[in-house]
């Protein structure tokens, strides 16, 4: 499917050939200034000059998000888009679509573990704690509920997601088998000893779970799936370095409207598609990353009111998501507060400046 296509010479951005649906605003170009490839290369040199939050003030670097989706050529840092679900992880590079262990912790109708080699441990640890896990013969027991894969259907169908991603060290993946240990119908452990048995379980297995929920969901969305390992990521495998969350709201909402995020160009930090969900489980997950950053895999001690953890959020130049819905701020704002952190997590909302030529 054809998206975006960039064209110097008359200094344009012209939309892809397909009509915008019934619902979706008016057919539009998106224009650029007449000076393309000077523009182009002083947005290059500015992205290049950001700060990290930690080195400026929290009103800096507000101001310098605010100059950057500001420029005219903003729309290049959204551009080539590959498709490929992958973990919200800051360590992960490229531009890929972000969520939790590539959906690893979405809702799932029910849980407990297919019945592979990969969960025979969990089986053996659980037993000699006095409980029995049953091994379900459906291995389709890893899929998240019908809503979230037709979604992902939808969004296949749309040329937006195109694989599915696991991780090595993914922290999503443990937090999975401990979700699926204390919800597994009938069986009844106690957090204590879900935590006992987490402690003794190799980490092989937790790779191997990931791995295996992404094969599943590939298959079931008729997609590849890929795996990424420690030595293509930019962190250590035990540390978090993120400062930021950015919540990208731009990619995926239309067909030709879908953006990737080229994080590289902007400081380390976990990103969020909001799209590939839904509010409640970005909500969860935005709880999930500053419960890393303040934990010993994080840097919280690093983070206080003049040096905040940031949650960017990148309204939609045309939708205006976040503009025309004030109660997902508050949300996260109530998250925070729930964390005690308010004095240390700071929330700013960035919108890409982007000229249209409606017609």
């Amino acid at each position: 499917m054809s998206i975006f296509r960039l064209w110097s010479s008359g200094g344009r951005i012209y939309k892809g050939s397909e009509p915008f649906q019934s619902d979706s605003p008016p057919r539009q170009s998106y224009i650029a200034p007449l000076a393309f490839d000077q523009d182009v290369a002083a947005l290059q040199d500015f992205r290049n000059h950001i700060p990290s939050p930690r080195l400026v003030t929290p009103d800096t670097f507000k101001r310098i998000l605010n100059d950057l989706f500001a420029h005219p050529l903003i729309l290049h840092a959204f551009l080539d888009n590959d498709g490929e679900v992958v973990c919200m992880d800051g360590g992960i590079v490229g531009n890929h679509l972000h969520m939790a262990g590539s959906g690893i912790l979405l809702p799932r109708k029910a849980y407990g573990i297919p019945n592979d080699p990969t969960y025979q441990i969990i089986q053996q640890l659980c037993s000699q704690e006095g409980y029995e896990i049953p091994l379900s013969h459906d291995v389709d027991i890893l899929l998240p509920e019908n809503r979230f894969v037709e979604n992902l259907q939808s969004l296949r169908d749309r040329g937006i997601v195109r694989s599915i991603s696991s991780h090595q060290n993914c922290g999503a993946a443990k937090e999975d088998i401990k979700r699926i240990l204390l919800n597994t119908e009938g069986v009844g452990i106690p957090a204590d000893i879900v935590k006992k048995i987490l402690s003794h379980l190799p980490q092989r297995v937790i790779e191997e779970h990931a791995k295996l929920f992404s094969k599943t969901l590939s298959i079931k969305l008729n997609i590849s799936d890929n795996y990424i390992p420690d030595k293509q990521m930019e962190r250590l495998s035990d540390i978090h370095k993120e400062k930021v969350v950015y919540i990208d709201l731009i990619g995926g909402t239309d067909p030709d409207l879908a953006f990737g995020f080229r994080k590289m160009e902007l400081p380390n930090g976990f990103i969020l598609h909001p799209f590939l969900s839904n509010w409640e489980n970005i909500y969860d997950r935005i709880e999930i990353n500053m419960s890393i950053v303040f934990s010993s895999h994080g840097r919280g001690d690093h983070f206080d009111k003049e040096n905040p953890f940031f949650i960017v959020l990148i309204d939609h130049p045309v939708y205006q998501i976040i503009e025309n819905n004030p109660e997902i701020a508050q949300e996260i704002q109530r998250r925070i507060d729930k964390l005690h952190l308010e004095d240390c997590v700071l929330i700013h909302k960035v919108t890409p400046n982007i000229r249209f030529d409606r017609g």
